[in-house]
């Protein structure tokens, strides 16, 4: 039979989640799985309230993990209750109901350029205009957002109907935005009408430098959508997230969802850790992990990768790398694997064509002894493309 797939499914791709067989894996944003919690005890409690936790629960969420999210990031300076937040199955879950609430095939909306290649392909799906603006060392550049901006009002074009950005530890980059830049978006949001999505998933893991306050904090007029999981700080197979915006926003989230509703069980066992402070220990021993990795990486890579920029990131998942102009990402990713280890090309991080001399690498998934022999196989590519 011929079947008449969706646009969006006739090419059957790569999945960021599938890898090659036995390659040190270095191209995804997995969980360390030395430092899964163990969730034994806040499982048996939450299986002994099975009338609450083995049923379709509130739509909403569970009112006791609200609660508990709420203080969680009222130690981030967010004032928020219950009201304003929606538990959700991940970050990308949140994000897809804030697609579904705000946009329509053919809308335009902000990302940085380059952003994290997931999301992306979601956008895409939606039928969505990318408008990619640049990174620089303070994170998305504002004064160019703004003359963009400007250019399409002036023309009457239509105008952006909402921002995607990560700003603490941005993946690819591994960049924190600044303080400056941050007002400066809710300045330009309240300008030009357009709601910030702030995911932050690794705001947490913080492994040096000060933390910035989140877009969130700063949100005097309800136009952030905050956008947090524990997949990066607790385990991604809980599947719980949150989006904490205006009441008439995650009202309307809510009812986009087409699931049944995000797992009671595992809100139950993310609110007990959360409760605990277990959760709190659990980032302290992960951000500990994550900073040794970083390390590794970027020691093994200044002798692996000779002429290659490489940012350092203060906290999260991920090095950004710059190759020397004229080497291809996509050609050192496909020698690399061939050498027994998977790394991630930078073009398909961005929103439009660019140059393709850039690699993400996660050194969150295996440890640092492991990092240095995939980094050692990835030298043995590099120099046989130089």
């Amino acid at each position: 039979m011929r079947y008449r797939f969706a646009r969006q499914a006739e090419t059957l791709g790569k999945s960021v989640y599938d890898h090659a067989p036995g390659a040190i894996m270095l191209s995804a944003g997995s969980a360390y799985p030395m430092s899964l919690p163990d969730v034994s005890h806040e499982a048996a409690e939450a299986a002994r309230h099975k009338e609450e936790t083995m049923q379709y629960g509130p739509l909403m969420g569970l009112d006791d993990l609200r609660d508990c999210i709420a203080a969680y990031v009222a130690e981030d300076g967010v004032t928020c209750s219950r009201e304003n937040i929606l538990a959700t199955n991940g970050a990308k879950h949140a994000t897809e109901l804030a697609l579904r609430v705000f946009t329509e095939a053919g809308d335009r909306i902000i990302v940085s350029a380059p952003t994290y290649m997931t999301t992306l392909q979601t956008f895409r799906n939606y039928g969505l205009n990318l408008l990619g603006v640049p990174q620089d060392v303070e994170g998305l550049d504002a004064d160019l957002l703004e003359t963009r901006l400007r250019t399409l009002r002036d023309n009457g074009e239509p105008l952006p109907k909402l921002l995607f950005d990560i700003p603490d530890f941005h993946n690819p980059t591994g960049i924190t935005m600044s303080l400056e830049r941050r007002k400066r978006l809710i300045e330009l949001a309240l300008e030009y009408e357009f709601v910030i999505v702030e995911d932050d998933p690794y705001r947490r893991l913080r492994f040096e430098g000060e933390p910035v306050p989140p877009i969130k904090s700063l949100d005097t007029e309800g136009i952030v959508i905050a956008v947090g999981t524990v997949s990066k700080i607790l385990s991604p197979g809980l599947r719980v997230g949150w989006a904490i915006a205006a009441p008439e926003i995650v009202k309307r989230m809510a009812l986009q969802k087409s699931d049944g509703g995000s797992s009671p069980f595992n809100q139950r066992i993310v609110a007990s850790l959360m409760r605990s402070n277990k959760m709190g220990l659990h980032i302290a021993e992960v951000s500990q992990h994550m900073k040794a990795h970083r390390d590794a990486m970027i020691d093994a890579l200044a002798t692996a990768l000779p002429g290659a920029t490489v940012r350092k990131p203060e906290g999260g998942y991920f090095l950004w790398v710059e190759l020397p102009e004229g080497m291809s990402g996509d050609a050192l990713a496909a020698r690399g694997v061939a050498h027994g280890v998977e790394v991630s090309p930078g073009r398909v991080c961005f929103p439009t064509a660019a140059a393709g001399n850039y690699l993400r690498l996660a050194y969150s998934f295996v440890g640092p002894d492991t990092i240095r022999d995939g980094i050692r196989r990835l030298g043995i590519a590099y120099k046989e493309l130089l």
